[in-house]
Formats: C-alpha cells, structure tokens, sequence
C-alpha cells in the first residue's frame, strides 16, 4: 500500500504493509514504529467499526480495547452506553458506528488526513501494558497504567524514601511501601496521584498517604519514630505538591517549635493521620470533578493559538451554499515564552527569530473522518507587522454534512533553509464549523447571507473594504455590513418592493434603529449598509441586528452579529 503522508505540509512517501487486526497493531506501538502509527489507527478504527459482528477477528482483545475507551469517557455519555451494549455483546452497528465517529471528532488536529488522538491513545494503551503491567488485573495493568492512559505522561514524577538516617537503620519490619507520585500542573492542580503498592503481588493504586505509614509504627511505645517518619515523607511530598504542606506544617511546629497544642504525642499522631484521611477524602471529590476523563497532549510544548475568524455563508445561483472562511492573528497576543524557548533548547529543537505560519483547511465526511486538505504557508520574518493581513478561503457546495476543520500553526524556522522551511511548532490553534447548516437555496422562502462586517476607507468609499476581524469596536470605526438577500417576489409590474433595517440592541438602553426602503428588478439583492456604530454610546456587548422585509410576500428574515462596545 502506497500513502503519502503530509505532517504539517511535509510531505513523506512511505510504502506499508496492509495491517492485519490487534497483533499487527500491538507490535506497531509496542516497538514504537512511528511511520506505521497512521496506518495501524486507521486499521484500528476500522476494527472498532465492525465491533457488533459476531464474527469479527480477535473478539476478546477488541472487547478489551472497548474497556479502555470506557476508561476515557463520561460515564453518562452516549458513547459509554454504545460502548456498555457492545461489551455486553447487545450493540448494534449504529453503536459501533458512533464510537468511530466520536474518535474522528476527538482529533485535536482535525485538517490533517490523520487521527493523531487515536495514534497517542493507542501509544498509551501498549505503553501502560508494557510499562504498568499486573496479572490480577481486569485491564492487566495497575492504577498508574490507568491514569497513564487517560492523562498521559505527568508533568512530574517522584518516588517518596527515607531519607532521615535515624529512620534508614529501622527493622525491616519498618518498612516504607513502594510508591510513586505523579503531578500533572498542566492539567489541574488537583490532578496529582499517590501510588503505592503494598506487596510485590499486589499492583501498584491509588491511595492515601497514610498507606505509606507502616502499621507497626501506630503504638504508643513508637510514637517517637512515628513522628519522625511523617516528618520525614510529608516533607518530601509537600515538595512534590502544596496539597501535603499542612500536614508537614503542623507535624514540623508540634515537634519543633514551643506550642500550646495540648495533645500527648502519640494523640497529636493519630489526629494528623485522621487529618490527612480527611484531607485527601476532600481532594478526591474534588479530583472527580475537575480533572477530565482523558487529556491530550499532541499538541506537545505548544501553547494555543487563537486566530480571529468569521464565516460567512452566501447562495450560489444554482443553490448551493459557498462558504467564505476569513481570518487573521494578532501577533502581538501570542509570542513565545522564555520557559518555552528553554524547554525548546532541552528537547534540541530549534529556535529562531522568524516564524512559519502554516494554515490547513479540511473537509469531513459525516463521521467526521478528513477528507480533501488543502495548506497554505505564509513566512513571517522579524519585525513582521504585529496583525497579519485578512485572509480567506472559499468553500464552494458548502453542507452540514462535511463539516470544515481549520488549523493554524506557528513554527520556528530551520536554520540557514532557503526558502524558510519550518521547524518545530509551537503555537497551535484550531476551528471545527460543525454547527452551520446550508442555507435555504429551494426558492421557496426569503433567505438571506450572513452579514459581513467590514471596515471602510471612509464613509462612501466600499472598493477598499476589509473585513472587519475584532469582536469589540469603537465609535471611530468606520464600519458596515455587506450582506444579500434571496428569492424576493414580483409584484404585479415585476418589481421587488422591500425595506432593510437594522437595531443595535443591549441589555439596560433602548434599541437604536435605522432602515430604507428600495424596490428592483431582481429576486436576489446585494448590498451595503453603513452603521452608525457613533450613536452607541454604552461600554460593553451589543447585538446589531438585520431584518430583510419582502414588501410584496409579507415575509421578513433577519441576521445578527455579537460585539462590545468600548470607548
């Protein structure tokens, strides 16, 4: 099988092999062969979609792969009910259809030809059975395989050890599980685990830091080393997070420092045990909460980018919709960080003082699964104006059933290329129109386009007009909107007779309104209208509303655009 892979605009020619089910998939990510990652997902997916046949290959192991898609799902999810009847051999194709087309809809990177989600998910799950691996299991791995695949690799990891020489002559009865903690900042700050494994025949879960305090400390006649002992790992984890801090706090003021604290030792170590319990309970419910099922991080060292964007539909005279893409960056928003350009250096990527901005658009079929990409790259040198121009795309028969992903990308430059070619990325931002229905090209009613905000020369000038790109707006603006409207009737003399008005409406001031009245010759109107955005005085959003009124039908219909008002 020949595929040309294109990453970003690279483009790589790659001869594979047809991969067969779950055998071939797993040795693809257990011998982490990167070129066979797009392959064996698109192997993989099409595996999951023929999970309700009877007969499919491999029953077992794709029932097992079900489970770790449950794991990384809501549990009052339509997807986890698809994925339940399936496990419980119940489900229908519908079902395995709709866990295919959630996969497509996951893709972080939706204007490229692959499912990088799928490929990190599938990375993660042989990773954590290589890595994490335990027998007793229902998935074969313990609880850091779990969070393994749901989070991924954590921001931090840490084994918490003795480290009081008093403590490291103790019998072996003493004994300090094995454990590791794993803290994810970049996701939440409640996402950190403890993990601790009681025995070696035991797998590694997530527990309570207590668990870490041998049972044969907890008596009277060793109150002493008790206390020297969660001194010693309330330190250390206080270290790895702030969650541990006040336990070590009142651990270190109650055996150090002069205190009024009327607890007899062996009490006051009791009640801090029972304070931690108490704490970490606490944490969890709030960890249930705020920290999501699963998290991506294909995105990498990248921070988000957020372009300015409209789309804006219009009737094409067969009746098609075109859809007209615009957008523009303020550079100005979005530079990179000097931890960024440290952490870049660690990793030997390099920087430079130029940018590549790389622009794709795709479309998708109803499952979400790309379908035609088309990049453009756009070279910004130092001392680049800190906006770039407006740019657009057109997206001709324009449908809710293939939605358009949009993806931009900012990269450093290779060293020395000529032209620039682009290095590693690191601002990343994407748009899914997903929600925009075709408009109405029957005939059969009064349309009209969505509204074209732009930005004049001056007050009667249209020929140099831009899009207007900013969501506020000031009353210096000058400012319009383009707009048309379709399938006006004839009156007895075939002519249209209509009326256009607009308001500008906020929450506390009374709406503010203009309009014209105008007849023609034709069923199909374009125009432009100025706004008096002057006349709004008041800081802060309004809503400019358009109502097209067909004079002769007795049929109106009306467009709005959200902005902010600032002074």
């Amino acid at each position: 099988m020949i595929r040309v892979l294109s990453i970003f605009g690279l483009q790589l020619l790659a001869v594979w092999p047809l991969l067969a089910q779950e055998a071939d998939i797993a040795r693809v990510f257990t011998e982490e062969n990167v070129p066979l990652y797009a392959e064996a997902a698109t192997e993989y997916l099409d595996w999951l979609g023929k999970a309700a046949d009877a007969e499919v290959g491999d029953k077992e192991a794709l029932v097992r792969h079900l489970h770790w898609i449950a794991l990384i799902v809501p549990n009052e999810s339509s997807i986890n009910r698809s994925l339940q009847a399936l496990i419980s051999e119940e489900g229908t194709p519908d079902d395995a259809n709709a866990i295919v087309s959630w996969w497509h809809q996951q893709d972080p990177l939706p204007a490229t030809l692959y499912n990088e989600r799928v490929e990190e998910h599938l990375y993660r799950v042989y990773y954590a059975q290589r890595e994490y691996a335990h027998q007793r299991d229902p998935l074969g791995v313990d609880d850091r395989g779990r969070i393994f695949v749901r989070l991924g690799r954590p921001w931090r990891a840490a084994v918490i050890s003795l480290q009081n020489s008093r403590l490291l002559t103790l019998p072996l009865e003493f004994r300090l599980p094995r454990n590791e903690i794993w803290v994810y900042r970049n996701i939440h700050d409640d996402a950190h685990y403890l993990f601790v494994q009681q025995s070696r025949r035991r797998p590694y879960r997530i527990d309570t830091p207590d668990a870490l305090i041998s049972p044969n400390l907890r008596s009277p006649r060793h109150v002493a080393i008790l206390l020297a002992w969660m001194e010693d790992i309330f330190g250390q984890l206080a270290m790895e997070h702030p969650h541990y801090g006040a336990v070590y706090d009142a651990v270190v003021n109650y055996t150090t420092l002069p205190t009024s604290e009327p607890l007899r030792p062996y009490e006051f170590s009791q009640k801090a045990i029972q304070d931690t319990r108490l704490r970490d309970d606490q944490h969890q419910l709030s960890r249930a909460r705020t920290v999501p099922n699963s998290v991506t991080q294909v995105y990498g060292n990248a921070v988000e980018l957020e372009p300015q964007t409209r789309f804006i539909r219009f009737l094409e005279q067969d009746g098609s919709t075109r859809l007209e893409a615009y957008w523009n960056i303020d550079l100005s928003t979005v530079r990179p960080s000097r931890s960024m350009v440290r952490r870049s250096g660690q990793l030997r990527q390099a920087t430079s003082s130029d940018f590549i901005l790389s622009v794709a658009l795709a479309t998708r079929d109803e499952e979400f699964e790309p379908q035609e990409v088309r990049i453009r790259r756009y070279h910004l040198p130092w001392g680049a104006a800190p906006e770039t121009p407006v740019q657009s795309w057109i997206i001709p028969s324009f449908s809710s059933a293939l939605p358009v992903a949009m993806q931009w990308s900012l990269h450093w430059t290779v060293p020395d290329s000529i032209p620039p070619q682009p290095a590693a990325a690191w601002a990343i931002g994407v748009a899914t129109i997903d929600t925009l229905e075709a408009l109405q090209g029957d005939g059969t009613s009064l349309e009209i386009s969505d509204l074209k905000p732009l930005i004049l020369e001056s007050q009667k000038n249209f020929d140099g007009a831009i899009p207007y790109m900013r969501k506020t707006i000031d009353a210096t603006t000058p400012f319009a909107l383009y707009f048309e409207a379709y399938f006006l009737r004839f009156d007895e003399q075939d002519r249209t007779n209509y009326s256009v008005a607009y308001s500008l409406s906020g929450e506390g001031k009374q709406p503010i309104t203009a309009s014209f009245e105008s007849e023609g010759q034709n069923s199909t109107i374009r125009e432009f209208v100025v706004v008096d955005i002057e006349r709004w005085a008041i800081p802060g959003p309004f809503t400019l509303t358009l109502t097209i009124n067909d004079k002769v039908a007795g049929t109106s219909v009306s467009r709005s655009l959200e902005l902010e008002f600032e002074r």
